[in-house]
């Protein structure tokens, strides 16, 4: 029965993977999260080898179960960093995730070079393979796991202020299920580590846990993918935006800049031209705009616009945004010929993404909510 629901979760695990490089938005997450899933199907093959005790059969195919797992850990933090950080990118510090690895690989290397009639002579020992499935290298290996994934739920709350800096739709903003999804593997991996002892030990009415365990692994990772499949869902810029985001990068601060504080002249003259953009053509009404979007309209750099809309307006991009699509809400709401339209439909002109963020918006800024705004505005205009 476990066995046919790995299999089950190997041949489903190929199809997500091959969805996942296909689709157009999310590519870098989705790539690393299709890494992630055709390890997790190798892996599972392995398991699937142990419980049939098919590695007398195919002996090179033995302890790489205690190599590939080493990839988890640097392959979660990666998919946080992808989905949680707007500014990620490829970085040569991220390749110490791998260092545990690259350590296990000497240590194993010894044993994978061996030639197959010793590998099968030691594989029928079965108090020797025992004792060293159980020694510190797989226990280590668990709490590896428990490290990554604790490191990658740091970097999600550190990340997640970034994102209001970023996006104008509280749907990209927040990325609740990725949250969710590190705790509960956090969880798994905490469970793991109980099944491992309790293999370990043999204790009784629990040792027939493994290796069911891994069943909670593929519906967890098939969960997030289908996340990231999902249309609605969108964790970064697309690939234009993107392409878009370098362009502003390349763009020659005047006068350049790392990281200080803006000239006040300068500061002025973006922060006036910004300004006149959002009065003139009210880029604000596009439900997806980003501040990548406004720094390629202004011709300047991101950071630089950031830092102007923080220090010369007092708030974050997000409320930024949503403050000029209030105002235009407010606007078009008492417009005679607007009045067949709902309010909903009238905020979604507006440029909000969404009835949730529109509502959270109005109640913060105006203290009420839509609907007895519209009321008290209309009985003000008739009497």
């Amino acid at each position: 029965m476990i066995t046919a629901l790995l299999l089950s979760g190997i041949i489903q695990g190929g199809f997500l993977a091959f969805l996942l490089v296909r689709r157009e938005s999310n590519q870098l997450p989705n790539r690393i999260l299709s890494a992630l899933i055709l390890l997790l199907m190798f892996h599972l093959f392995l398991i699937c080898l142990e419980v049939k005790n098919l590695f007398i059969g195919y002996p090179h195919f033995s302890r790489l179960s205690w190599l590939l797992p080493l990839l988890y850990g640097p392959l979660i933090v990666l998919l946080t960093q992808s989905i949680s950080d707007p500014e990620f990118r490829f970085r040569r510090s991220q390749l110490l995730l791998i260092v545990p690895f690259g350590i296990y690989l000497a240590l194993l290397m010894p044993y994978f070079m061996l030639p197959g009639s010793d590998k099968v002579a030691y594989l029928a020992n079965k108090g020797l393979v025992a004792q060293a499935d159980f020694g510190w290298m797989n226990s280590f290996t668990n709490y590896l796991h428990v490290s990554f994934t604790a490191f990658a739920l740091g970097i999600f709350y550190q990340n997640q202020p970034k994102r209001t800096e970023h996006f104008s739709s509280r749907e990209l903003i927040d990325i609740d299920w990725l949250k969710e999804f590190l705790w509960i593997v956090l969880a798994i991996m905490l469970f793991s580590v109980g099944t491992f002892y309790v293999k370990k030990h043999q204790l009784a009415y629990f040792s027939g846990i493994y290796p069911a365990h891994f069943v909670l692994v593929v519906i967890l990772v098939y969960w997030i993918a289908f996340k990231l499949l999902n249309k609605k869902t969108l964790v970064m810029p697309t690939a234009a935006g993107m392409v878009a985001e370098l362009v502003t990068e390349n763009i020659e601060p005047a006068p350049k800049y790392a990281k200080s504080a803006l000239g006040e002249g300068i500061s002025q003259d973006i922060a006036a031209r910004l300004s006149a953009l959002m009065d003139n053509e009210k880029p604000y009404l596009e439900n997806d705009l980003t501040l990548v979007d406004l720094a390629v309209r202004l011709g300047v750099p991101r950071h630089q616009l950031s830092q102007v809309i923080n220090a010369d307006f007092g708030v974050n991009f997000f409320e930024y945004v949503n403050q000029h699509r209030l105002r235009e809400f407010k606007q078009q709401v008492m417009q005679p010929a607007n009045s067949h339209l709902s309010l909903l439909g009238i905020a979604l002109d507006c440029g909000f993404n969404s009835k949730a963020t529109f509502n959270q918006v109005f109640k913060k800024l105006e203290g009420t909510t839509p609907s007895d705004f519209v009321k008290k505005s209309r009985q003000n205009l008739v009497s």
